[in-house]
């Protein structure tokens, strides 16, 4: 009878780790769960808990890559949208002066107005651009000398004290 008990246990013990094995082959919450119980009880490190906490690091980097992304292309569509409104803005203004530069008198004001106004619109895309590339991070900014040109202009009197000594804009 004991000998019909041990061998009855044996067989048990046979069938169930069969049974085990087969299971953590094919299913992968069977894997889980058993990975889980053996580094809780045991403290041991299982290929499964490596695998997982792997794999949680890429979605979170992945998470990061995206939110990065998203901001990019909201700077870039924000800066495409504001360049094409810039853009029409002064294209309009210039088609505009053209009949009031013809006038004798008034037309030399509107040409430095409409020249006036086209530097601040550039310095503005240029102070745009320059905040693109901080968005994206990007290492590239727009040079110095470009933005004291534009959006430092000298004043007039020095414009046309010396026209030939005049800074490359």
């Amino acid at each position: 009878m004991l000998r019909l008990l041990r061998h009855s246990a044996v067989l048990l013990t046979l069938l169930s780790l069969l049974a085990s094995n087969v299971l953590l082959l094919t299913s992968s919450a069977f894997n889980a769960a058993v990975s889980t119980a053996l580094a809780t009880t045991l403290g041991v490190r299982t290929a499964s808990a490596a695998l997982s906490s792997r794999l949680a690091g890429s979605e979170r980097q992945l998470r990061t890559l995206k939110s990065t992304q998203l901001r990019r292309s909201a700077s870039v569509k924000g800066f495409g949208r504001s360049l094409t409104a810039r853009t029409k803005r002064v294209a309009a203004r210039g088609i505009a002066a053209i009949p009031a530069e013809s006038l004798p008198y008034i037309g030399a004001a509107v040409v430095v107005s409409s020249m006036v106004y086209e530097l601040y619109e550039a310095c503005e895309t240029l102070r745009e651009l320059d905040t693109l590339y901080t968005d994206l991070g990007l290492a590239e900014t727009v040079p110095d000398d470009a933005m004291r040109s534009l959006c430092n202009p000298p004043p007039l009197d020095e414009l046309f004290g010396n026209p030939l000594t005049q800074p490359d804009v």
